[in-house]
């Protein structure tokens, strides 16, 4: 049978969804991810094998049979990261002219046929940008020590760094403090500071807390707008250094630049997302502000079939 497949390969959790050249669709599987940039190509490997292989042996399909398949990826920082993972694939048997892989953080900007921007901001951030040219260009993403800028994992640090600066007496955020106290169950700095250096490994962990700033700020506290503001300012920034890096300042088309917004602090922090969007309107007039109605696994076999 003829099919085509769409994968989104996260750290943790492996996506594939089906579908028979007649358009129906076979089904959508999960299985264990991992990331070729920290996880190597032996690692990787052995995960995909493990997730595909067994799906398709279950569909009575045969990996020669896939007309495109389409591989979003975590941890394709590099044009070696991309080759090994089309090595994984085509060890596989799927042929390599029908294989297309992608980090899996640029997906969206396939979905634009001009210029574009993509700004993801969710436990981590990270930016991506077509020139004119079609060459596609990276600011952010290098992880949460070096950059993530913006993203849920820095705003719950911002959090936790206010909630201990008003236990030591030098910030004045009872609110938030209450918030954080309450989710965490840590009064002293001892606590914090074992809790934070037991989780500086574990960004989900720490961007947990990033949801106490909105809801300081809509209870009425300075410091939860504060924090806001600022991750605010550096996702603009991300957009900003984009932009500039793809030559988009030089753009003279008639068609707008489309910017999608992905990842749970743009979608689910509204006044972050609200305020950052009247920023970038009126700094960059050119940018239309787009949200995927696809997930990125869906836009994948979207991008499969074409």
């Amino acid at each position: 049978m003829k099919y085509y497949a769409g994968l989104d390969i996260g750290g943790s959790v492996a996506r594939m969804k089906i579908e028979s050249a007649e358009g129906n669709v076979i089904g959508e599987f999960y299985g264990t991810g991992g990331t070729m940039n920290t996880d190597g190509f032996e690692l990787c490997n052995e995960k995909y094998r493990k997730f595909i292989l067994p799906v398709l042996k279950e569909n009575h399909l045969k990996a020669e049979d896939c007309v495109r398949i389409c591989i979003a990826a975590s941890g394709i920082d590099s044009k070696r990261q991309e080759e090994e993972c089309m090595r994984s694939f085509t060890e596989m048997r799927f042929k390599q002219e029908s294989i297309a892989v992608y980090n899996d953080c640029e997906i969206f900007l396939h979905m634009s046929s001009g210029p574009a921007i993509v700004l993801i901001s969710g436990t981590g951030s990270i930016a991506f940008a077509r020139g004119e040219s079609g060459e596609i260009t990276r600011c952010g993403g290098w992880g949460h020590v070096l950059s993530d800028e913006g993203s849920g994992f820095h705003m719950g640090m911002k959090v936790i760094k206010e909630a201990a600066s008003h236990i030591d007496g030098r910030q004045n955020c009872p609110v938030l403090y209450q918030l954080f106290a309450e989710k965490s169950g840590l009064t002293t700095l001892d606590e914090i500071n074992v809790f934070v250096n037991d989780c500086l490994m574990e960004k989900a962990e720490i961007a947990s807390y990033s949801i106490l700033a909105e809801k300081a700020c809509i209870m009425g506290e300075e410091a939860g707008l504060k924090i806001i503001r600022e991750c605010r300012d550096e996702l603009f920034a991300l957009v900003r250094d984009v932009y500039n890096k793809a030559g988009l300042h030089k753009y003279r088309g008639e068609e707008p630049i489309e910017l999608w917004y992905w990842g749970s602090v743009l979608l689910k922090n509204k006044i972050l997302g609200a305020e950052l969007s009247q920023i970038i309107d009126r700094e960059f007039p050119k940018i239309i502000i787009k949200v995927p109605e696809l997930s990125a696994l869906d836009t994948a076999l979207e991008l499969a079939k074409r």
